[in-house]
């Protein structure tokens, strides 16, 4: 069993990795995917990566599933781990959230500045 630092330390580095590589690849639409967590199972067989982006969601999601071998073989190629987890990407609808009730404060306080 890993320890919760490690896992930790694991879950990092391989944001770091899954990050840059989204930067590089081909897609233009995937450069402006925002990764906002990683979570990796305690059997360090999968990892699930949350990301957020303003294009369309669908076409992310299709696109991503491709893009998760090369993905998986970089974070291989980065990370010296016994067994390179399976790439799973899930869109963070909390972060997505979080930005809208930002704006909506926002728009409040310059509703209340111009009073």
């Amino acid at each position: 069993m890993v320890s919760d630092r490690r896992m930790k330390r694991i879950e990092s580095e391989i944001m770091k990795v899954v990050a840059t590589t989204l930067e590089h690849l081909k897609d233009p639409k995937l450069r402006f995917v925002t990764v906002t967590g990683v979570e990796l199972r305690n059997d360090m067989k999968v990892v699930f990566v949350k990301y957020v982006s303003h294009d369309r969601k669908d076409y992310l999601d299709a696109q991503l599933k491709k893009a998760s071998g090369f993905i998986r073989l970089q974070i291989s190629k980065e990370l010296n781990l016994r067994f390179t987890p399976e790439v799973t990407f899930k869109y963070d609808e909390g972060t997505e959230y979080q930005m809208k009730i930002d704006n909506i404060f926002k728009q409040i306080d310059e509703e209340n500045n111009k009073e």
